[in-house]
């Protein structure tokens, strides 16, 4: 297809239409001279007043003043004065740090002042006490006395509660003390309406995590668009399960096992599961029967339908066109998904559907994806995507007049409606895999009755 044939089928759509010691006595000057029992002084002594002068200097200066005490008892006075004086004592302070591994932890208290043998040192012994190199929160008690500072006491602790405490001694080991914040499971379950503007809102208000609302979501992918289908009035129901320390903490990321949604297009149940050989949890009915399909319905979260499939007037032309996909209005920057495992043929600027992005899915198949910010890092032709792997992100480049994203599926270059299209679905689990799902699908239920 040529940039022409390209720029003429490829539409879009404005969205706009839509936290002291005592003091010495000094002696006193006009102290009274007591007269003598003769009757007073003889005019001689009058008569020679620089040679008395002299001689009461003199005895002045030779006789020891009767207030002050002796050389011995000022010096003994004046010490108490200088023991008085404070002592500095050294100042603490506490850092509170993320690290992963004995080198991040080395590194980081070396970054806060810590001489580079005491800091590795501290590290090793953390990391060996704990067991392991993941990623845990340090508190970290530092004495500053002047330029010079030592770790008082540095506490690491994991996302499970396990923390060890390590205290310096006087003789400059440190003691270890191994804490155990105990975790217990739990299974919760809440029931909703939707009764806000979101899903999202209505699933928080109700007790969901919001941790959880766009895996809940992520599971009807398939089945609803949130947009059209997902209505006031309609009821969820979700059970998970949640790791939580004696603390209160939350020991690890809750896990959604059972979701439910009820709608005016129909219902749908399913229970997670992860198949043998399988590392991450997929959902099934309860038969056993995926819920996954060969494309999925909306290749973006969050976002509304502002256009779709069909005839309409051109945004930007104001001519009558055929709109060849669906417009999916949503922020820039939104993750967009490979709406199905396939091939990168294409990923780069072209001319009115900026960024874009062709995927292959075989016998003939092919999504587009049009408008986008930004492609996913790695994003080239050949690469192979699997079905709901981040491929690019919201965007209003080339023909566009607001962030949104352009979709199309094509089947030998036909395009067909994305809200219409319906594709295969995955194959059932079976044999060992059945009877495992068959167990923990009843284990569920049983927890779920158990907290009604």
């Amino acid at each position: 297809m040529g940039a022409e044939d390209l720029e003429r089928e490829t539409t879009s759509f404005d969205p706009k239409t839509w936290v002291d010691p005592k003091p010495v006595a000094a002696p006193a000057e006009d102290t009274p001279i007591e007269p003598a029992k003769s009757g007073g002084l003889k005019p001689a002594y009058i008569a020679a007043p620089v040679a008395l002068l002299a001689i009461a200097g003199g005895a002045y200066c030779l006789w020891p003043n009767p207030t002050e005490g002796p050389a011995e008892t000022q010096t003994a006075e004046a010490t108490p004065d200088a023991a008085s004086e404070p002592t500095p004592t050294p100042s603490t302070s506490v850092r509170i740090i993320q690290v992963r591994g004995v080198d991040d932890l080395g590194f980081s208290l070396e970054e806060m002042g810590v001489p580079t043998g005491d800091a590795f040192t501290m590290a090793e012994e953390a990391i060996a006490a704990l067991g392991t190199q993941e990623q845990m929160r340090v508190a970290v008690e530092l004495t500053e006395d002047g330029d010079a500072k030592a770790v008082r006491t540095i506490s690491a602790e994991l996302p499970n509660g396990t923390s060890v405490k390590l205290t310096r001694q006087s003789d400059g080991t440190f003691k270890r003390e191994n804490i155990l914040d105990a975790a217990t499971t739990r299974v919760r379950s809440v029931t909703g309406t939707i009764n806000q503007n979101t899903f999202y809102a209505s699933a928080v208000e109700a007790g969901l995590p919001d941790s959880l609302t766009t895996p809940f979501a992520k599971a009807f992918s398939f089945d609803f668009d949130f947009q059209r289908e997902v209505a006031l009035g309609d009821t969820f129901s979700a059970t998970w399960e949640e790791t939580v320390t004696e603390s209160g903490r939350n020991a690890a990321p809750p896990k959604l096992l059972y979701v439910r949604l009820d709608t005016a297009k129909g219902s749908k149940t399913y229970f997670a599961f992860t198949p043998p050989d399988e590392s991450e949890q997929r959902w099934f009915d309860e038969s056993g029967q995926g819920n996954e399909r060969g494309l999925m319905r909306t290749p973006v979260d969050g976002a509304r339908i502002t256009s779709k499939y069909g005839y309409r007037t051109h945004p930007i032309s104001r001519a009558q066109r055929k709109h060849n996909g669906v417009d999916f209005a949503a922020p820039t920057g939104t993750p967009i998904y490979a709406s199905g495992d396939s091939t990168v043929l294409f990923a780069a600027p072209r001319g009115a559907a900026g960024n874009f992005i062709r995927l292959d899915h075989g016998e003939g198949m092919q999504t587009w994806y049009m408008h986008l910010n930004a492609f996913a890092d790695g994003l080239q032709p050949g690469k192979a995507v699997k079905q709901g792997e981040i491929i690019g992100y919201v965007g209003t480049t080339g023909g566009s007049t607001g962030p949104h994203l352009h979709y199309e599926i094509r089947i030998n270059g036909e395009p067909l409606d994305p809200l219409t299209f319906e594709t295969s679905e995955v194959e059932a689990l079976a044999g060992e895999a059945l009877t495992m799902f068959t167990t923990q699908r009843d284990s569920t239920k049983a927890a779920i009755n158990e907290g009604d």
